[in-house]
């Protein structure tokens, strides 16, 4: 039985979600500093970080219903350009279906 993690269509599913998300969050970093706000390295790097945690939930969801590798590829640039408002999303979505409230000072 062959696993999984170790399929090339898997594979090149993570590496093409990798390279959609950085260029997501290039992307919208590129806009907001063409749009008039100051080049900062350590917001870029910090904004990187947001989006690769977004990238990677987008990534096991598109796993989790099995999607083809164009859908995985545009989810995830659209998770790498959404950044932190996808994750307050899905942060609220999981909370409504789980019952609870969203966190105190969390926006919501």
């Amino acid at each position: 039985m062959k696993m999984p993690w170790k399929s090339d269509t898997t594979l090149l599913s993570a590496l093409l979600a990798l390279g959609m998300t950085l260029l997501g969050a290039l992307g919208s970093y590129s806009y907001r500093v063409l749009s008039g706000q100051a080049f900062s390295w350590r917001t870029l790097c910090l904004q990187i970080i947001v989006c690769l945690f977004a990238g990677a939930m987008m990534m096991m969801i598109a796993y989790h219903y099995t999607w083809p590798l164009e859908v995985i590829g545009g989810s995830c640039g659209m998770a790498g350009w959404s950044g932190a408002a996808f994750v307050k999303a899905l942060e609220t979505r999981f909370l409504n279906k789980a019952g609870g409230n969203p966190p105190a000072g969390s926006g919501n």
